[in-house]
């Protein structure tokens, strides 16, 4: 039998999968309602979360990408993948990267990417597209104008892609 001391960390994969079912369910809180989430129940087409907004009765996907801070430490950047085998550009999809503070359970940061978007910030490798977000605040790096602070301010960016 395995002891509860055995367990040091949650793995990665239970950190995305917390992250993605976090996003979802703020998402629907933050928009006080107006927006309904969606897990598929397989991701091969690199969406994780669907969300259907009840105004205007169109659908966006996202791809979720999270970064979970274990401890008090931050690093300069965070770093988030993207496949390239999955991703293509369609004006109903977003990269959603998120940042987490694993201690509270809190967002610290989002970054709301339009799909056609992530490959003109991305570094382009043989099988993958790699974004470095500086985390804090302060940061001017060339995600600043993705990101999001608190959960309201993405749930309010994607009430705003629904009306374009």
């Amino acid at each position: 039998m395995t002891t509860r001391s055995a367990f040091t960390r949650p793995t990665s994969g239970q950190l995305g999968t917390a992250a993605e079912i976090m996003v979802a369910c703020q998402l629907m809180l933050a928009s006080g309602g107006r927006l309904s989430s969606y897990v598929p129940l397989v991701d091969d087409d690199g969406i994780d979360v669907m969300v259907h907004d009840k105004v205007t009765h169109r659908t966006i996907g996202l791809q979720i990408k999270s970064w979970t801070f274990l401890s008090e430490t931050r690093p300069q950047t965070v770093q988030f993948d993207v496949g390239r085998n999955t991703w293509r550009d369609d004006p109903a999809l977003f990269l959603l990267a998120v940042a987490v503070d694993g201690l509270t359970v809190q967002l610290e940061a989002a970054w709301l990417v339009p799909s056609g978007e992530v490959p003109t910030v991305a570094q382009i490798g043989a099988k993958k597209m790699s974004l470095s977000p500086n985390p804090r605040i302060t940061s001017r790096d060339r995600y600043s104008r993705y990101r999001l602070d608190g959960m309201a301010a993405v749930a309010k960016a994607v009430i705003e892609a629904f009306e374009a």
